[in-house]
């Protein structure tokens, strides 16, 4: 039995005609995605010779053999190794090396990395070129046509592997969340529960890449009769145009995209009426944008917390709890999440005190990638130790206050970033902020701040640190101010602190 794939078959049975994937001017029905994936999973549990529980590696931009891909690796009881495709070249071939990846599924795009990754990993023994060429590499078409148009699904149980997620390594070298089948029914049940209500006539618009958490959202949509809609290059403007030309109905955005959806002057030249949820999530949402947000598009935001170890959404806040004034707030406890706030000895902290959060459910990972010792330091007594400070109030809304490794301890006192970097915020020449710590002799660390600025707008960093000093405690006040002209991110969009700290 194979549940998901079951799934999987019955929208392809029910919603045949309709459109299930669009990407660029290419659209497949649901009836083509269900035979691509037919044939991509029986050509790699036949004639490419793999056995249930191997690892491919996906190395793929937003396009449609990511979703046929996908499917298909459910249907073959295969565990997918997400790789996002703004890693390096070091991080993939580090991924597929660690992971033990028989296959690597990639595209022209990233021929370079391909042929570099296959000539340094033993484990490697086939690499399929989805889309261009990719010298040495089976075509998708061949790919294809070894396998079979009608139904294939190998017996699974919701034990079995399902996916590798890796960070993105800024603290070292990338570990490998592994979930199983399990993690991945419970995460599909709670997309629904929490998230979204999708639809027959729903259209998920994927702006982020599918590698990151927008790809969670591809199976909720596709079981039921929604149609995916694949933006291989996010820009506002190219945003707009889908939303309009296509009726998208839903997104998944991290902040730093909302926030260029806000500024843009295009929007007001589009019509997106269409548009009844917007999810964001995968970093902090600072309190200013929240409110741009919210007056540019009106009450459709449904912000979302979750991590590799424990996938979204572990804490949701709908659309009606953004109309409530909640200065800073991030969720309460999405349905079917066990999350609790603890002190270092794992005890749950009072209302408005400060502790890590922990989250329990079926949603969680069975542990790190061949890491045992990693794991154990996550997994503890049944709850995944996230690293995540918050604190709760009374009414039981969760307030992520920052990482554990990046509070600031200066002359004794603890700094949050996060605290500081909503205050800069509120500065009207501020685009993107950062704050972190610097070794100093006197006080052990100081605060200090990263800033890029609106286009056009001027200011220096004495009157940045002169507004900062209006909201903020002494010992919280960013000592030194940089100004840049672009703050570095991460693979999965994020500002990169690491990298920061060479600036700083």
């Amino acid at each position: 039995m194979n549940r998901l794939a079951e799934l999987i078959h019955r929208a392809g049975r029910q919603f045949a005609a309709r459109t299930a994937v669009i990407c660029d001017s290419e659209r497949l029905t649901f009836a083509q995605t269900e035979e691509a994936s037919n044939r991509l999973a029986s050509a790699l549990a036949g004639p490419l010779g793999l056995r249930k529980g191997d690892r491919v590696a996906v190395l793929l931009p937003n396009c449609p053999a990511y979703v046929v891909t996908d499917l298909a690796l459910i249907k073959a009881g295969l565990i997918r190794v997400q790789i996002n495709p703004r890693f390096t070249a070091a991080e993939t071939g580090f991924i597929v090396e660690h992971s033990g990846a028989s296959v690597l599924v990639t595209s022209g795009e990233y021929a370079g990395i391909a042929a570099d990754v296959a000539a340094r990993t033993p484990s490697l023994r086939h690499v399929i070129a989805a889309e261009g060429g990719v010298p040495g590499a089976r075509t998708w078409d061949e790919t294809l046509a070894a396998g079979a148009p009608q139904p294939f699904a190998v017996d699974t149980s919701f034990d079995d592997g399902y996916m590798i997620g890796y960070t993105s390594g800024t603290t070292g070298r990338p570990r490998g969340a592994y979930t199983t089948l399990r993690s991945r029914w419970a995460t599909l049940l709670q997309v629904y529960a929490n998230e979204t209500h999708c639809a027959q006539g729903d259209v998920m618009a994927h702006a982020a890449s599918v590698a990151h958490g927008s790809g969670t959202k591809m199976l909720p949509h596709y079981a039921k009769g929604a149609a995916n809609l694949l933006l291989r290059r996010f820009t506002p403007e190219a945003f707009f145009e889908a939303v309009q030309a296509h009726r998208v109905t839903t997104s998944w955005l991290v902040p730093t995209m909302l926030a260029s959806l806000v500024q843009s002057p295009a929007r007001s030249r589009h019509d997106l009426s269409s548009l009844h949820t917007l999810i964001y999530g995968g970093a902090p949402m600072p309190e200013a944008l929240m409110a741009q947000a919210l007056a540019a598009f009106g009450p459709i935001l449904v912000q979302i917390y979750g991590l590799n170890e424990a996938p979204h959404p572990d804490l949701t806040l709908p659309k009606e709890d953004h109309l409530a004034s909640r200065p800073g707030v991030t969720g309460r406890p999405s349905v079917g999440v066990r999350l609790r706030v603890v002190d270092a000895e794992g005890r749950e902290v009072a209302p408005g005190e400060i502790g890590e959060i922990v989250i329990a459910g079926e949603h969680v990972m069975a542990g790190y990638w061949s890491d045992p010792q990693a794991s154990a330091e996550t997994l503890r007594e049944g709850w995944c130790h996230t690293g995540d400070l918050a604190r709760v109030d009374a009414d039981g809304y969760v307030y992520i206050v920052d990482r554990k490794q990046e509070m600031i301890i200066s002359g004794g006192y603890n700094v949050y970033p996060r605290e500081v970097e909503d205050v800069l915020y509120r500065h009207p020449a501020v685009r993107e902020c950062a704050v972190l710590g610097a070794p100093d002799e006197r006080w052990g660390e100081t605060v200090v701040a990263v800033v890029s600025l609106k286009p056009g707008a001027a200011a220096d960093a004495q009157s940045i640190a002169a507004h900062c000093a209006q909201y903020l405690a002494g010992y919280k006040k960013p000592r030194r101010v940089c100004i840049v002209e672009e703050l570095p991110k991460t693979a999965a969009g994020k500002i990169d602190k690491k990298a920061l700290r060479t600036v700083a």
